[in-house]
């Protein structure tokens, strides 16, 4: 255990040295691969906002992420349903199953081969978490791996975060009136549609301008152009 220990602790150390967030996400495909048949996913939820789930990255088979996506399932997954998430990690027998859907999703995760999972929330903003979720075939995860996966998602959040500033204020890119009034109003927790009426402009044409502001900013998703905008000073919400 001590030599897997020391092995992990240098594999993560290399983790810091990620200059992009898909290096990140390899780098933790590779430390938990290091400690077992694990699949995991990652991604960004708020906490009140179902439409505000976005996936970073997932070892799930493909078949079982096109199900899970066909069924909307990421609105009603108890494993990353807020009522989950403290300051602390849980594991998949913790969380709180409402109701019939979610025992339905719990059961199917059975099915596909895992058995049980080890949850690690942190913090991005007030009201959005970063979640890795790590499942297992096993019955259980015993206490000194759940340690390591809670040793190594707490890199991933540091160098998760380091990425999304590191673009200096010099290196602003150069956004229009029109696309920064859109990356605003998604900051305000506007959907499409809602920014769309706000500026008598058509849903693709949001589409469109917040397409253009994530490619700039070099963001994957529209919360992270948020924070990076913010961070940057190219809008005040």
């Amino acid at each position: 255990m001590i030599y897997m220990f020391e092995n992990v602790i240098d594999l993560t150390a290399k983790m810091r040295q990620a200059s992009k967030i898909d290096e990140l996400n390899l780098s933790l495909r590779a430390l938990l691969a290091r400690l077992g048949p694990f699949a995991h996913a990652a991604g960004t939820i708020h906490k009140t906002r179902l439409g505000e789930r976005y996936l970073i990255d997932t070892t799930y088979p493909d078949h079982w992420l096109e199900h899970y996506v066909r069924n909307n399932y990421q609105n009603i997954d108890p494993v990353i349903d807020p009522v989950s998430h403290g300051l602390t990690p849980y594991d998949w027998n913790q969380v709180y199953v409402r109701n019939a859907d979610q025992k339905k999703i719990m059961n199917e995760f059975r099915d596909i081969g895992f058995q049980t999972g080890h949850a690690i929330p942190f913090h991005l903003t007030p009201g959005m978490l970063l979640l890795v979720s790590v499942a297992s075939p096993e019955k259980e995860i015993d206490f000194r791996t759940q340690a390591l996966i809670q040793l190594i998602v707490g890199q991933y959040h540091t160098r998760y975060c380091q990425l999304a500033k590191l673009a200096t204020y010099n290196d602003r890119p150069v956004m229009t009136d029109r696309e920064r009034e859109c990356l605003l109003w998604v900051a305000q927790g506007k959907d499409t549609t809602e920014i769309g009426s706000i500026l008598s402009i058509s849903d693709n044409t949001v589409k469109h301008h917040v397409k253009n502001v994530m490619q700039k900013l070099g963001c994957h998703n529209r919360v992270q152009a948020v924070v990076r905008a913010i961070q940057l000073g190219l809008i005040y919400p």
